[in-house]
């Protein structure tokens, strides 16, 4: 029989609960059982495990969060981790580890997992979508949704009430790929990502030109960007018109799960279970050309490229089509 544990590493996303549950069902089918740390590496290192109640991980499978608590101490730095971590995994009578993390966990812990030979199947985990490496990360999709639905909302009001200009803050981290999928795919007039620099007087009229010819102005900027607070204060300043501001916060970390991400979850289960069943050591799941692929180079120490630039341009070029 195959023991399978499970650690959340880092931040929670949309998708988690619903790998967690498709890979238990698949273990469970077969003879298989899988435990969980109850709170990242911290936990793993005492032995804090728990089996995996799949009737209650079932119905938590369409929500965001996590089953199982995270953390983000960086237990695996100290000296004697490796014989610790070894030592804890034999005692459990651990066979291999499904380790969900985003950016962090899959640059830093990953390859420390690798060098030490322990099996494991590492999730790129994060709506920030800013893993090296992958196409797609999970609770990428799921936060998309998730803003539309504030969008959608916003402009009810901006064609009822016309001639406002209106700004919205996702999430991201100090990365740009979210706020800008959301968007090129909204038909947003302007978006601000941290990675390309923008000029304050180009924005306002930007906006000023928007409200002409569509009766409305609406923009999207990444948490990241370190001018904000003076975007508040400048845009109503530079257009001579209020700004209305909505922040998703990190609600958007804990939306439904999407069609997407419950099927990416799917496939990513099935293929971390057949890989360790083959008794193969594993990897990273990464989405490369539309296919899920694991792969077991180091590659994730590399930094992801910045937000396409192309895309960039065409929706800050938008309104002048």
């Amino acid at each position: 029989m195959m023991k399978t544990l499970m650690v959340v590493s880092g931040g929670d996303a949309p998708g988690i609960n619903t790998l967690i549950a498709r890979y238990t069902m698949l273990a469970q089918a077969q003879g298989d059982s899988v435990v969980g740390a109850m709170g990242g590496f911290e936990a793993v290192l005492s032995g804090q495990f728990r089996p995996i109640d799949l009737s209650m991980v079932r119905r938590m499978e369409g929500i965001g969060g996590s089953y199982l608590p995270s953390s983000r101490v960086p237990v695996l730095a100290e000296e004697n981790a490796r014989a610790q971590l070894r030592q804890t995994l034999q005692d459990n009578e651990i066979d291999n580890v499904v380790l969900f993390g985003g950016d962090g966990t899959l640059r830093y812990v990953l390859p420390l997992l690798l060098e030490w030979q322990i099996p494991v199947a590492a999730i790129p985990t994060t709506i920030d979508n800013d893993v090296a490496g992958t196409e797609r990360t999970l609770g990428f999709d799921s936060a998309c949704n998730f803003a539309y639905q504030t969008i959608e909302g916003i402009l009810a009001t901006a064609h009822a009430l016309p001639g406002r200009l209106f700004l919205l803050e996702t999430l991201g981290g100090d990365t740009g790929y979210l706020a800008l999928e959301i968007a090129y795919a909204a038909g947003v007039h302007a978006v601000l990502v941290p990675e390309y620099d923008f000029d304050m007087n180009w924005l306002a009229d930007r906006l000023k030109q928007a409200v002409i010819r569509d009766s409305f102005a609406l923009a999207v900027v990444t948490e990241g960007v370190k001018t904000l607070p003076n975007l508040l204060e400048d845009i109503p300043r530079l257009t001579d018109t209020r700004l209305r501001f909505s922040r998703l916060g990190h609600a958007q970390r804990g939306g439904q799960v999407s069609h997407l991400d419950r099927k990416l979850a799917t496939e990513m289960a099935h293929l971390a279970y057949e890989t360790f069943k083959a008794g193969q050591p594993g990897g990273a799941l990464m989405v490369r050309q539309n296919q899920l692929l694991i792969v077991n180079e180091l590659v994730t120490v590399a930094h992801k490229a910045p937000p396409d630039k192309s895309l960039y341009s065409h929706v800050n070029d938008l309104i002048d089509h």
